[in-house]
């Protein structure tokens, strides 16, 4: 059952996007018909990865794990597989897309453009994470680059010059992991099938393997923003005037941070291994600049997305700790992550189209939005690391195991989440600061009660996972 549970589970929202492209917008052009249907596919989804958990179960041995063959062409093969950190972090995407479904009822015109991509993404992402197969793997980690690109030219307000650099970065990426892929498969019996959890058991030596591991290690890095190729994505997230399109292009790093979950077991080449020292400073500088720039910028969107990758970057260093201990608590804390970063998109997007009518900056205005100011406290608080979520403890494992691994730097990644605390935290005490407000103003809209209910909900999961993080299953 579980099999067919998988296959389901990766084409529903490929499927839903049809439904998507073939709704009926009514005669005003603004109907939501198609955000309705995109909501309800969503739904279905994740209540069949809900199932999926029950499925798996967890026994002393630990995680079971499900195959599914799917023979696409004769000698070829798609195999899928489930286990809980794949899951984790195929439900938090979809409840993070969900969330930015719901984020678009300020917007104005027809969204069927963003709505059939974005489905057309979750389809694509959900085989990426349940790939099981090296082939598969990577059919999906390129397929993930259309749907974003189409979503940012045609439907995030984003120039072509940013699209197109968006889209080069991503497929040089896809370009250096092809090369590897077929280095090992070049080695191989050409009728086995390479699975992701052998990798590590691949017997690789001198420049090949400096070869090839350079080139996964690369294509992986190229969708993380660490100096110096952060650009790309820095430069795309300035500009995007969609909440949904902003959610998926910050949930593109996932995808390299997977990569690295999956493939970093010791297969690495001594000449290779003796670079990660460098490549921890180079995260933890670009942590320090992140954090610096959130501090100092003005605007909503930039700090959130300072914050964002702020944590991106901490999980990357506590995948190259040396213990595979750490893979269940990321898959926790992202989930976690995910919640809290998808809600304060959908906050803040309506938090910077109303104050659009302000005269001046936005400070004061949460004074007049009294439920987007529950909201967005509380998430913010959640955010940070107060104790109300899974968040907080499975963030307190990771770095506690930085700090055994590397004192300095472990120290700087404290100092630089500490800096987004604050940062972030003076942002909210600048908004609800009623003697910012100014008399005259126009009409400032509150979030509606179905965000408010979708808000509160979000609030309630986080709370529920800090007691336990797989409660809805276990």
């Amino acid at each position: 059952m579980a099999e067919y549970l998988l296959l389901i589970v990766i084409l529903l929202p490929f499927i839903g996007g049809l439904f998507v492209a073939a709704s009926h917008n009514g005669d005003d052009g603004v109907s939501r018909n198609a955000a309705n249907v995109a909501v309800w596919v969503v739904c279905c989804n994740i209540l069949l990865i809900l199932k999926l958990f029950s499925l798996l179960g967890v026994d002393q041995n630990g995680l079971q794990t499900a195959y599914l063959p799917w023979v696409v062409a004769p000698g070829g093969l798609l195999s899928f597989c489930a286990d809980i950190l794949s899951l984790m972090i195929v439900l938090s995407i979809h409840i993070a897309v969900l969330i930015g479904v719901f984020s678009l009822r300020d917007s104005c015109g027809s969204q069927k453009g963003v709505l059939f991509f974005s489905q057309l993404f979750l389809c694509i992402t959900s085989g990426f994470f349940l790939a099981a197969d090296l082939f598969t793997f990577y059919v999906f980690f390129v397929l993930m680059i259309v749907p974003l690109f189409m979503q940012i030219g045609f439907c995030g307000g984003a120039g072509r010059k940013t699209a197109t650099r968006f889209f080069l970065y991503n497929a040089w990426g896809a370009f250096l992991l092809l090369m590897s892929v077929v280095a090992i498969y070049a080695l191989q019996d050409q009728k086995a099938t390479i699975y992701i959890e052998n990798i590590s058991e691949i017997k690789l030596s001198g420049n090949f393997a400096i070869f090839v591991w350079s080139g996964v290690f690369l294509a992986f890095v190229l969708r993380l923003p660490v100096w110096p190729f952060h650009y790309w994505i820095s430069s795309v997230n300035t500009v995007i005037k969609n909440p949904l399109v902003f959610t998926s292009v910050n949930l593109m790093p996932i995808s390299g941070l997977y990569g690295f979950i999956r493939f970093w077991p010791a297969v690495l080449p001594e000449e290779i291994a003796a670079l990660v020292p460098v490549f921890e400073v180079l995260c933890v500088m670009t942590m320090l600049y992140l954090a610096f720039s959130g501090y100092s910028s003005t605007g909503l969107r930039d700090k959130l997305f300072s914050y964002i990758f702020i944590y991106y970057l901490l999980y990357l260093l506590g995948v190259f700790s040396p213990t595979d201990v750490l893979k269940q608590n990321i898959a926790y804390s992202l989930f976690a992550f995910l919640l809290v970063a998808s809600g304060l998109i959908m906050i803040v997007f309506h938090i910077d189209k109303e104050s659009e009518k302000l005269q001046n900056s936005a400070n004061g205005i949460l004074c007049l939005q009294p439920k987007a100011a529950f909201s967005y406290a509380i998430l913010i608080l959640a955010g940070v690391g107060f104790p109300v979520s899974a968040l907080f403890w499975n963030n307190f494992v990771i770095v506690s195991e930085i700090l055994n691994t590397n004192v300095g730097i472990g120290s700087i990644a404290v100092f630089t989440m500490l800096l987004a605390a604050i940062f972030l935290l003076q942002n909210l005490y600048d908004l609800r600061d009623k003697s910012c407000m100014l008399p005259g103003q126009e009409k400032i809209y509150d979030i509606d009660n179905l965000r408010f209910v979708v808000s509160t909900i979000v609030m309630i999961v986080l709370f529920l996972s800090f007691i336990k993080p797989l409660w809805f299953v276990y």
